[in-house]
């Protein structure tokens, strides 16, 4: 099916400026924090003079400098894969119509037809906040997160969140509706992290 088969587009969803803008900010803060964190290392091996000891427990040592070194190499790395993943994401557009929906990424545009979809798999993910740590985290009930899978009868599929897709519950039940009508499996998986 090409897209101009959709008929008439009844909805179009985008991701969220605020999170594409805060994944942005989180990426670059990781990566200035492991310039840092690096920077930090490799100064106090320099002033040392290289004359360290594999292992103290206070002071440089050698292990002090792999051990952050390594966590400053992590964290520019998990940075910059952050951004990259934010920039993939930028693209991303989904046109609902009559007949379907489409999902462009970058240059690629791939169609759903509604009788097309062979599967939906909708994964309800439980979790406390990861901010508070201890005991205290059990005085916190879990929040729910919905996210879904959506495989055509070729097994091309199409997954999305509330992180990729602002009104991602809308599209959910939009999707819901027209597969629902058509007897497609829709299954629902329980996760508890």
């Amino acid at each position: 099916m090409a897209i101009h088969e959709l008929g008439e587009i009844r909805y179009e969803f985008k991701p969220g400026v605020e999170n594409l803008v805060a994944g942005a900010i989180i990426g670059l803060l990781m990566i200035g924090g492991g310039g840092f964190l690096t920077f930090l290392a490799i100064q106090g091996a320099i002033e040392s003079g290289g004359d360290l000891p594999f292992w103290v427990d206070r002071g440089w040592c050698w292990g002090a400098v792999g051990l952050m070194t390594l966590i400053g190499c992590g964290l520019i790395l998990g940075g910059f894969f952050l951004i990259r993943w934010i920039r993939s994401i930028r693209t991303l557009h989904v046109c609902v119509g009559e007949n379907g929906f489409s999902v462009t990424e970058k240059k690629t545009t791939q169609v759903f037809a509604w009788p097309e979809i062979a599967s939906v798999q909708e994964t309800h993910l439980y979790e406390r906040p990861p901010v508070i740590k201890g005991a205290a985290k059990y005085l916190i009930p879990k929040i729910k997160s919905q996210s879904y899978i959506v495989k055509r009868r070729d097994q091309f599929e199409f997954g999305f969140n509330g992180n990729t897709i602002k009104g991602h519950l809308a599209l959910a039940e939009m999707i819901k509706l027209e597969t629902n009508a058509r007897n497609v499996p829709w299954n629902v998986v329980e996760e508890h992290a």
